[in-house]
Formats: structure tokens, C-alpha cells, sequence
């Protein structure tokens, strides 16, 4: 069974489904709480994408956008696995902030 700290994480972040070498597949969010290494990594991560994607610094980028909104989500798995409460909060922030920016 799962943890009650893994529902929050699948109910926030879903499981995504693809379809790969005609298989169907389920990719769970990772329980794994992230240690600082792991946190400075994907600040490395991030800019290595940003730059080579040449992603703009200013303005509307898709790429830009996407990239942070990954490392946002990255972020809130593991605010939540440490606390679901504020991890729920961070979803709310983000949720309401895509649609600020989507309206």
C-alpha cells in the first residue's frame, strides 16, 4: 500500500500514463525526500535547459515557461513529502497564478 504522504503527492502531481514500444506505462511521482545536493542539482539542471533550449531571458518563451514550471512541480513534491499542507498551498499559488497569467 502507499503511504498517506504518497496519496497527497499522486493526488497533486498525477501519475502520467504513456504509451511506449506499443506497452502502456505509469510514471509515479517519486516519494524520495530530496537531499541539498539534489536541490542544487536541479537549479543546474534548470539553467543547462534554459540555455540549451536558448530559452529568452525577457518576454513570452514557451520553453522558459515550461522549463520553470517543471522545476516548480519538482519543488512542490518535495516541500510536500517533507509537509502535504504547505505542498497544498503551493498548488493552489501555482494553480491560481497559471490562470492570473492564462486570462
Amino acid at each position: 500500500g502507499t503511504t498517506r504522504n504518497e496519496d497527497y503527492l499522486n493526488s497533486i502531481l498525477p501519475p502520467r500514463e504513456y504509451t511506449e514500444g506499443g506497452q502502456l506505462w505509469v510514471r509515479y511521482v517519486s516519494p524520495t525526500p530530496a537531499t541539498r545536493v539534489d536541490v542544487i542539482n536541479l537549479q543546474d539542471d534548470l539553467d543547462k535547459k534554459l540555455q540549451s533550449r536558448q530559452a529568452r531571458e525577457t518576454g513570452i518563451c514557451a520553453f522558459r515557461e515550461e522549463l520553470y514550471s517543471q522545476c516548480f512541480d519538482e519543488l512542490i513534491r518535495q516541500i510536500t513529502i517533507n509537509c502535504a499542507e504547505r505542498g497544498f498551498l503551493l498548488v493552489r499559488v501555482r494553480d491560481e497564478i497559471k490562470m492570473t497569467i492564462q486570462a
